[in-house]
């Protein structure tokens, strides 16, 4: 049993993402590949250096402790027929939110798939932006405590200077520690903690940095499935990246035109861009006292306040590749020129920015891959799949107003008009009684005061039974209002998807790391609905 959500406007997507999914009329000209036979067969003319890049792979998931499925796959590479599925994210802390899981087990998945349809090897490629250095998207990580409150994990250590992720050491030992210790605080004791905790120790160090701790988990935790990971901070990438690197700057011109006007026809067809840059952004960094944008100012170069002629970059780039580092822009075409890319799986952020630069492959003489939008979903726990269940509660109810949610159950389990109920008893009793007092004070005017006692009490037993019947209901809506806030907190965190919040440690500290097999069974990963999966069928 699974719910799935066809994706809309309300859940937050784009136009130019919601037409991608619908193959709309006209979007072609921003996804150039059509097929993943026809980008096979543009492959089949690409040269690249498949014993080089086997070997640093080989190096690197030597050190993430990369299981015998990883390195079979990274021998496939040497193969020319052999073709890669890319994904990637930042290196987040203790592995980041659930999507990274989800990226990787989808291309997994869909690297079996491919290589059936293609008839020959598909293999999957993790890229980890380890040149990345927006450091305040990886300091942190989300988990749910027992009360389903919202818990952040944060290595507070802001850094001197801005360093690409890779080249940033978990140096502060007591801040480490801090933040281990406030997401094991969140996640409790469970049978399955122990064998997390010990986990998480391992591979997050002091000695490491944040590529490489992020590399060291998500190799044990796929390790049943042959995902081979990839750091571009590498500096044997860097140097056989040298010419790439150049010839960013040597093609300026045309990779400004390129993108000003596939821009400018975004924009007409009544498309938002979704990554602005600076016009006289040359889409390199240079790692120059930390990681700076190049900007292209003529036949000159700045880097922050330092500037360089045309030759004087070109040969920084030749000395120091391991300086430089391509921007959002250019950083798929590298991919492209590292990996036999055959498709690339993104989110619908990644599928709109992706629109903008189709047409820069052709200008490095590079295949554009097949985009493919990856799967999202949300994981449903029993108690409140049960709440949804009773309260016919919907996930896009999540989304709007939860106040409103909140207020249609309260109305269904009380009625509007008790009070004036109430009233209407009290008034009927009142009148009945003095009727009867009356008739009765005909035999005895003595019994009047014991008659007015008497309707006293009466008086006060209806006005003690109404506050208890308020009372149980504001307790009764109490409880109501924190279930259905935890259910929100739990479905739909600081008003978005799941995904993007919670950390994978939370439902391996509760179900397990069979968890993740459950994950990857049910993922479908040429899916783009929002599908809703369920733990009880986990627990079946």
């Amino acid at each position: 049993m699974s719910t799935f959500i066809k994706p809309n406007k309300t859940l937050g997507y784009s136009d130019i993402y919601l037409d991608f999914l619908m193959q709309k009329d006209g979007i072609d000209e921003f996804y150039t590949a059509q097929s993943l036979k026809s980008v096979a067969v543009q492959l089949k003319g690409q040269k690249f250096n498949r014993d080089e890049i086997a070997d640093i792979l080989t190096d690197q998931n030597k050190l993430f402790g990369a299981s015998q499925k990883v390195f079979d796959n990274i021998k496939l590479l040497k193969d020319e027929k052999t073709l890669c599925i890319a994904t990637g994210q930042q290196a987040g802390l203790f592995g980041g939110s659930l999507l990274i899981m989800i990226k990787a087990l989808a291309i997994v998945k869909s690297a079996k798939l491919y290589s059936k349809q293609l008839q020959q090897p598909v293999i999957p490629i993790f890229w980890i932006a380890g040149d990345d250095h927006d450091y305040e998207e990886v300091n942190h990580t989300y988990t749910l405590d027992r009360l389903s409150q919202i818990v952040k994990s944060t290595y507070d250590v802001t850094p001197e200077i801005e360093l690409p992720t890779s080249e940033l050491l978990f140096e502060n030992a007591e801040e480490l520690n801090k933040a281990k210790a406030t997401l094991y605080k969140s996640l409790g004791d469970t049978d399955f903690t122990e064998e997390l905790y010990n986990l998480i120790d391992r591979c997050y160090a002091q000695s490491d940095n944040y590529a490489v701790s992020f590399g060291k988990l998500m190799a044990q935790l796929t390790k049943e499935y042959g995902l081979v990971l990839f750091s571009p901070g590498d500096r044997h990438v860097k140097k056989m990246s040298v010419n790439f690197f150049q010839s960013i700057i040597e093609k300026q011109d045309q990779l400004h035109e390129i993108l000003s006007e596939t821009n400018n026809q975004i924009q007409s067809q009544g498309y938002h861009i979704q990554v602005e840059k600076k016009e006289n952004s040359a889409h390199l960094f240079f790692n120059l006292n930390g990681r700076k944008p190049v900007l292209s100012e003529g036949d000159k170069f700045t880097v922050e306040k330092k500037t360089f002629t045309k030759q004087e970059i070109l040969d920084e780039i030749a000395e120091h590749p391991e300086k430089f580092s391509p921007d959002v822009m250019t950083r798929p075409i590298w991919q492209s020129l590292l990996f036999p890319i055959v498709s690339q799986k993104g989110g619908a952020s990644e599928i709109a920015y992706l629109a903008q630069i189709n047409k820069i492959f052709a200008l490095f003489g590079l295949v554009t891959p097949l985009y493919k939008a990856r799967p999202t979903l949300t994981v449903v726990e029993k108690r409140y799949q049960n709440l949804m269940e009773t309260h016919e509660i919907h996930f896009e109810d999540l989304v709007g107003d939860i106040e409103n949610v909140i207020n249609r159950i309260l109305a269904e389990s009380f009625p509007e008009d008790i009070e004036h109920k109430f009233q209407s008893l009290k008034n009927h009793i009142k009148c009945h009684f003095e009727d009867f007092t009356e008739e009765s004070l005909t035999f005895d005017k003595s019994l009047e005061p014991f008659a007015k006692q008497i309707m006293g009490k009466i008086d006060y037993t209806l006005n003690s039974f109404e506050g208890k019947v308020f009372s149980a209901h504001k307790k009764r809506s109490k409880e109501s209002r924190e279930r259905i806030y935890k259910l929100w907190h739990a479905l739909y965190p600081m008003r978005t998807f799941q995904e993007r919040i919670v950390n994978i440690s939370y439902f391996i500290s509760r179900y397990g790391f069979e968890f993740i097999s459950f994950l990857y069974d049910q993922i479908d990963s040429e899916e783009s609905s929002h599908k809703l999966i369920y733990i009880s069928e986990m627990e079946e």
